[in-house]
């Protein structure tokens, strides 16, 4: 039996506020393409970032050669892989907007009415921040973000609401749940967004043998020990205690005005 999944419905609201795309990428030519092909279709996004971190395939001259073809994408080559975290942070110093796209770069099965779901609850304001939780993807990532959605490289934000992230401390692979640790501790209201259909290569897909066994081991130890770092010198409760009966709006004005007070 086929089972046909739902077209992600196309949100109904329109704003002039743009956004940027933040794409890192090392060794993705395999995949990278059929992304910027996606985003590409998203009226939305005024800017497409993809920073190279430091490839040894072909993603660097894929990237420039698909700039030739649509203005808003622009490639940022790193001569030295600088990490996930890196990689991002560089993005968003070359960003022209507040709100931040975050995407991977070896998505699979992306559609462009996939984009507006994230970032149109963060630009209504509603939220801080949104994830892209992949259901009926693949069951391998389904259940690494049913279990794990913490762990999702998909997510928009409001970069002025996180660009103290803390840029100085080896985050690396810790980078999406240092985003995480810093919404919950400054109270920003984050949606998890569902994003049917979608999926990526996982590491052992990319990674042969015990390297890609490795790296996982890699990326754990680096979210354990940053999320320790982190409570120890922040503390074990959120900044500010608000009230659970006010609104998101309420809750994300609030978060608003005491990073821009401190």
């Amino acid at each position: 039996m086929i089972v046909k999944l739902p077209e992600p419905t196309l949100p109904l609201f329109r704003a002039s506020e743009a956004v940027t795309a933040v794409i890192p990428a090392y060794n993705e030519a395999r995949y990278i393409g059929d992304v910027l092909n996606v985003l590409t279709q998203v009226a939305d996004l005024s800017q497409i970032i993809v920073v190279d971190d430091g490839s040894h395939d072909d993603t660097a001259s894929l990237v420039q050669e698909r700039s030739t073809l649509d203005a808003r994408i622009e490639l940022i080559r790193l001569p030295q892989n600088r990490g996930k975290a890196g990689a991002l942070f560089i993005g968003t110093d070359a960003a022209n907007n507040d709100l931040i796209l975050f995407l991977d770069a070896d998505l699979m099965q992306l559609r462009p009415a996939h984009i507006p779901l994230l970032i149109n609850p963060v630009r209504r304001e509603e939220y801080g921040m949104t994830l892209g939780v992949f259901q009926h993807g693949r069951l391998q990532t389904d259940l690494t973000h049913r279990c794990f959605p913490f762990l999702s490289g998909q997510r928009c934000v409001r970069w002025s609401l996180f660009q103290e992230v803390f840029r100085d401390e080896p985050v690396q692979w810790g980078v999406e749940t240092a985003f995480n640790l810093h919404a919950w501790y400054h109270r920003y209201p984050v949606q998890h967004v569902p994003w049917f259909g979608v999926t990526h290569a996982t590491r052992a897909e990319k990674q042969e043998g015990f390297s890609g066994y490795w790296s996982h081991v890699k990326m754990w130890w680096q979210i354990g020990s940053y999320t320790m770092r982190f409570l120890l010198s922040h503390g074990w409760r959120p900044k500010v205690p608000v009230s659970k009966r006010r609104s998101s709006r309420a809750r994300l004005a609030t978060s608003k005005y005491d990073i821009q007070g401190s």
